[in-house]
Order: C-alpha cells, then sequence, then structure tokens
C-alpha cells in the first residue's frame, strides 16, 4: 500500500459546513441529540484540521457557522427545560435527562433555574421533592427490606427518579 492510500484529505467551506450543520440538525431525533451531533463535528474538525489551517480565515468562519448553529440549539433546549419546570412535567424532564449526559443536564438545569422568578423556582423546588419523596416511599414499601429499594415493584420508572432526583437536587443548590 503506498501512502497516497493511507489517508484522504476533507475540504470544507463554511457554506459546505452550514449546510452539513442545517442536515445534521434535520436529521436528528431532537434538539439534544442534534447538539451532541454539532459538537462531535466541531471536536473532530478542531482535531482532523493542518496546523496551518487552524488560524485561516475560513477556519474561523467555520467555526463560528458551528457555534451559531449550537448556540440556537442551546436556546431550544433552555427553552425546552425552562417549559418542562414551569409546567411540573415529569416526562419532558425525564426526556431531556435521559438526551443530556449528567454534565450537560446539569448545565442546563443551572440555565433554566435562573429564567424562573423567585416563586416558580420554590413550586419547582417543593414538587420535585414531593415527587422524589413519594417515589422514594412507594419503592422502599414495595421492597420488603428495609432500606431497599424497588421501583420496578413500585411502578416507577428509574430513569425518571434519577431525573426527578437531579433536578432536585439542581434546584437545592441554586
Amino acid at each position: 500500500m503506498n501512502s497516497q492510500n493511507k489517508q484522504i484529505s476533507l475540504l470544507l467551506s463554511p457554506e459546505t459546513i452550514h449546510a452539513q450543520c442545517l442536515f445534521a440538525i434535520k436529521q436528528a431525533r431532537n434538539a439534544s441529540h442534534a447538539l451532541a451531533t454539532l459538537i462531535a463535528l466541531q471536536t473532530f474538525i478542531s482535531a482532523a484540521a493542518q496546523p496551518s489551517d487552524r488560524e485561516s480565515p475560513a477556519h474561523r468562519a467555520i467555526k463560528e457557522i458551528m457555534e451559531g448553529h449550537a448556540a440556537t440549539l442551546r436556546e431550544q433546549l433552555l427553552a425546552e427545560k425552562t417549559h418542562a419546570l414551569r409546567a411540573q412535567d415529569c416526562a419532558a424532564i425525564t426526556s431531556i435527562h435521559d438526551d443530556l449526559s449528567r454534565n450537560g443536564f446539569w448545565q442546563a438545569a443551572q440555565v433554566a433555574i435562573t429564567e424562573l422568578d423567585s416563586a416558580e423556582r420554590a413550586g419547582a423546588k417543593a414538587w420535585a421533592q414531593a415527587w422524589c419523596d413519594d417515589a422514594k416511599a412507594r419503592a422502599l414499601a414495595a421492597s420488603g427490606y428495609p432500606d431497599a429499594l424497588n421501583f420496578q415493584k413500585a411502578g416507577i420508572s428509574p430513569l425518571e427518579y434519577a431525573a426527578m432526583t437531579d433536578i432536585g437536587n439542581c434546584l437545592r443548590n441554586s
């Protein structure tokens, strides 16, 4: 195998990357998946770009276009998160929690919490705490063993419990 067959060159322009971002966003299941895809693409481009290209006007333009799309998706996620907290919607919070890394969820929650006024924040905090307390009591009663929780037998999704515990912790620490 000669050296020409051991690598490929990729040519990107601001127009091409804009089209690729729009395609990735359209193909993604939701905003958090689209954001994850764009972050992976950003990482790949940063790692694969030749050192001589990293300070070029085209590279800067590509980074700006990608960051613009990512910022739009972050705003969309923030709106979803804030709405879920205001609506006290466990399913929506669980869905957002499931779509993000734990750190990503924590960061999104912290920003969303700042969008709530003090009464909304207090209401969300009380709701999350009551939900977690009730779920824990039901799981404990369902287990039949002291200090052991059985969410499945209690009819509680462990994913919901994890999401609600995390949002409750975020609200308590805000």
